[in-house]
């Protein structure tokens, strides 16, 4: 098992952002987390990768326990996160931004900036973009940035947090198209999405977070019936809808 994590609990004051959570990802998958605005996913990223400690539960990759490890720590043992919202450093350009997850695995800068080189081609990002400064980019063009980083260092299993978020259809295709490629060539992946159509698409294997508890789990084909779930995103009343109930049932 690539990733395993037991009842994991991480409370904010008296609110438990993310409530005894259990998930599992086998090596060589697509494996997603989906779930309402403020469900708790990107908190629970957040514990898993080592941004924020848990207040209980267990951390596993390739079986070593990594609970409460610092988050560096936890990109050398090989996995890595994206975060929602790209943060790239303004000053340096596109290729040194790449160049700064490249460092972890390459100390002298030619093999670093080298490297950088491979994976933005790997991310479909144009030799011409690279020279330019990271905050002239688009948002797609940040979301292959945050990519290309978080793949500079070699990952075996990576977490991307919404890295399709703000992106119009054809960059979405075009980025579906590139994780896929990145699982393909030895990257397992679990992946925090909103864009519905690339989570079925791509994953095999889906939790629902909702309210910090995970309240399903399943092939793509179950998820999307499953009335937890139907009823977590559109309220119970449409949920009866789509289950048939009459309007009778709500008098």
């Amino acid at each position: 098992m690539m990733l395993k994590v037991s009842h994991l609990t991480k409370i904010f004051g008296g609110l438990k952002a993310v409530d005894d959570a259990s998930v599992e990802v086998a090596q060589g998958r697509i494996v997603a987390l989906i779930g309402p605005n403020g469900a708790g996913k990107t908190t629970l990223f957040a514990c898993i990768a080592g941004f924020l400690p848990s207040n209980q539960g267990k951390v596993e990759l390739l079986g070593q326990d990594i609970t409460g490890l610092p988050a560096h720590e936890i990109s050398r043992r090989g996995m890595v996160r994206t975060f929602q919202i790209t943060q790239p450093f303004a000053k340096l350009s596109v290729l040194e931004n790449i160049a700064v997850g490249s460092h972890q695995l390459h100390a002298r800068r030619a093999d670093a900036l080298d490297h950088a080189r491979t994976v933005a081609e790997r991310v479909g990002m144009p030799a011409a973009m690279l020279d330019q400064p990271a905050a002239e980019l688009t948002v797609a063009g940040r979301k292959r940035l945050e990519l290309a980083r978080a793949l500079a260092t070699e990952p075996k299993l990576l977490l991307l947090d919404e890295v399709m978020a703000g992106l119009n259809p054809q960059e979405i295709v075009e980025i579906i198209a590139i994780i896929r490629k990145i699982r393909d060539s030895g990257v397992t992946i679990l992946l925090i999405e909103h864009v519905m159509h690339a989570v079925m698409s791509l994953s095999e294997h889906i939790y629902v977070l909702s309210y910090g508890k995970i309240i399903a789990e399943g092939a793509p084909r179950d998820i999307v019936s499953n009335r937890d779930v139907v009823e977590a995103y559109l309220g119970r009343g449409a949920a009866d809808q789509m289950a048939g109930v009459t309007g009778d049932a709500h008098a």
